[in-house]
């Protein structure tokens, strides 16, 4: 009989938590000026959260689904959806304290709420494919990271030269404490190399450009580019969504 009773609170505890606010969760979490959130709807099993920002850009949308399992344990299990402007994604994080592990993430991403395109010719609106399999991070620290992003950015700075632009692919990965993206692309007209540092407050790059094409000098040279001998290069920092 008494396992029976414990049987039915344990289950009208979890039911309990399934139907709980979202809202009252995110409360307990730390509220709009921990979390960096303008407003929250629905349950913690199917919610909406509203104005949430990420590295200084504000997502109009996203949905998630907590684990009702989690809440109890302290290890809070999430799947989300993305939707804004240009922007859409999914995939899956688990948050305990001082430490976030995202999953199975899948992200198309404007160029322009990444990097500042101000005068580099690129264009904003060009996407970003992102993929990651698995990144972790404690305390904002990079501990583990795997996946890829792929661009076709730079056909905008090439097509008033009527120049084959290769598209960009790169790897993710952790180097040292910041997750670190490399990437490289190739055609008959240039070749380009480059790496960004990504951390939470912003990110530093670098890019190289080999190109047998002199009519490519001219832009390159507005978009802060110096030639070394034959390779054009290029570095510096930049914040999150500063095009916005």
């Amino acid at each position: 009989m008494i396992g029976r009773i414990l049987l039915v609170l344990v289950l009208l505890a979890v039911w309990l938590v399934v139907l709980m606010p979202l809202k009252a969760v995110a409360i307990a979490a730390g509220g709009a000026a921990q979390l960096g959130y303008d407003d929250v709807f629905g349950t913690v099993w199917s919610g909406r959260v509203y104005g949430l920002r990420l590295g200084g850009d504000r997502v109009r949308e996203t949905a998630v689904s907590v684990s009702p399992l989690g809440l109890l344990t302290g290890r809070v299990a999430v799947d989300w959806r993305v939707a804004d402007s240009g922007l859409s994604g999914d995939g899956h994080a688990t948050i305990a304290p001082g430490r976030v592990q995202l999953e199975n993430v899948s992200l198309t991403v404007p160029l322009g709420r990444l990097a500042e395109t101000g005068r580099t010719g690129l264009d904003p609106r060009a996407p970003v494919f992102v993929r990651i399999a698995q990144l972790g991070l404690t305390d904002g620290r990079c501990e583990s990271a795997t996946g890829s992003a792929r661009s076709d950015a730079l056909a905008a700075l090439a097509a008033p030269y009527d120049i084959d632009a290769p598209a960009l692919d790169g790897m993710l990965a952790c180097n040292g404490d910041d997750l670190e993206l490399v990437f490289s692309g190739r055609s008959a007209d240039m070749t380009v190399e480059g790496s960004a540092r990504l951390r939470l407050e912003g990110y530093d790059w670098q890019v190289s450009v080999d190109t047998v094409r002199p009519e490519l000098a001219e832009a390159l040279a507005l978009a802060g580019f110096e030639a070394e001998g034959e390779t054009w290069q290029a570095q510096g920092r930049g914040v999150y969504g500063a095009n916005r």
